[in-house]
């Protein structure tokens, strides 16, 4: 417990609330998830204040959100961090991909930023991507 809140600690106050929003969009997902479709939660609503932060550092809050957050699956997670990234006007693309496992159809999530996967599992590649969808697209005139 004490090396945990040392750790958050050493977060930055930025750090801290992007923390904070990760694990409250990760409560809130799967709800949304189930009331609206998929292509009209990607659309970003506003640009969101303060700085920014890296990609894979948002990405990292957010699996670390994901953890406190119960039933946190790998599609809420993509969709979060793709919501954070789109608050900062940086774009993603969320992918869906399908294999086979032990004669099983299964199903994964994430998250790709300049061509480099976020949030991903362990034996993400053996996943056949099948949707890309575009998560944000910066506004006009804000740098990537």
């Amino acid at each position: 417990m004490r090396r945990r809140l040392a750790e958050l600690r050493r977060l930055t106050a930025a750090e801290r609330r992007a923390l904070l929003l990760a694990w409250a969009l990760l409560l809130l997902a799967p709800l949304l998830l189930r009331v609206r479709p998929l292509p009209r939660l990607l659309r970003p609503t506003r640009a969101g204040r303060g700085g920014r932060l890296d990609p894979e550092r948002i990405a990292w809050l957010v699996a670390v959100a994901a953890r406190y957050a119960p039933g946190t699956g790998c599609l809420p997670a993509a969709l979060v961090t793709g919501w954070m990234l789109a608050r900062q006007g940086t774009t993603a693309t969320l992918r869906v991909g399908v294999a086979r496992h032990a004669g099983r159809l299964t199903a994964h999530a994430w998250l790709e930023h300049d061509g480099r996967s976020l949030l991903a599992a362990s034996g993400a590649d053996a996943y056949a991507p099948i949707l890309a969808l575009t998560v944000a697209e910066p506004p006009q005139g804000t740098p990537r």
